[in-house]
């Protein structure tokens, strides 16, 4: 419509005519469906156009179209389940309270929230997350610098250098100020969420991810301290926390 009346497709991002004006929103929706499976014959508008309807994750998003959108990126998976798709709507509820600006509809964004509502964060998302995020090239300098001390840490084993370091000594160089025990349950917890291939230990690769994914999602920090803190506080700690035994 608004290309025949404007002769423009509309801006992308614009939900009431843009590209996303076919997003599926409420959860009411997909619950008639539930209900009664005539809906499911009814008129598609998306189809119609000939246009892929995409299901668009807000706090009005129901816990099914989470494991819908779940599925849709990445596939079947035995984490992807009802009563984690449920934590992660609590997950999204909570972040609004707490003023966290967030964004789910990236697969990035979306990867990142599973992992904070308890998911185990699989490579294959942990890939995603780095190579879809894209970061000024300040923060990318203020990874550089954390990188550095990375690598100190990573020739204390007396091995070569391999981009891996031991949870010990990832605890004692980065860890310290967040948990006062290398040896506590929540200690535990955090860092198994960090190994995300559970090979007992951590690589670059993996705690990368949360630094991709805070200076994307708080681009305005001034320092490596700073980004450190709030990939820790806003992503590894709540991984953590939500991690089972």
């Amino acid at each position: 419509v608004a290309t025949q009346s404007t002769g423009s497709s509309g801006i992308n991002a614009e939900y009431g005519y843009g590209g996303r004006a076919l997003d599926m929103v409420f959860g009411f929706m997909e619950a008639n469906v539930d209900h009664d499976p005539a809906y499911r014959e009814g008129f598609n508008l998306a189809e119609f156009l000939g246009v892929e309807r995409k299901v668009r994750i807000t706090t009005m998003a129901s816990a099914n179209m989470i494991l819908m959108r779940l599925r849709e990126e990445f596939g079947e998976c035995e984490q992807f389940t009802e009563e984690l798709a449920a934590e992660m709507k609590t997950q999204i509820l909570e972040n609004a309270a707490s003023g966290r600006q967030e964004e789910y509809n990236s697969r990035a964004g979306l990867a990142i929230l599973f992992d904070q509502a308890g998911g185990k964060m699989t490579p294959e998302m942990a890939e995603v997350v780095t190579k879809s995020t894209k970061i000024t090239s300040f923060i990318g300098e203020l990874i550089d610098e954390i990188k550095g001390t990375w690598d100190q840490w990573d020739n204390r084993d007396g091995e070569p250098q391999d981009n891996t370091i031991l949870f010990e000594h990832f605890y004692h160089g980065f860890m310290a100020p967040y948990f006062t025990d290398y040896r506590s349950e929540t200690t535990r917890k955090s860092l198994a969420a960090l190994d995300m291939d559970n090979d007992g230990t951590i690589d670059w690769f993996e705690f990368k991810t949360y630094l991709v994914w805070a200076g994307r999602e708080y681009p305005h920090v001034k320092s490596a301290d700073e980004l450190l803190d709030h990939a820790f506080r806003f992503g590894i700690i709540p991984a953590g926390l939500d991690q089972n035994n």
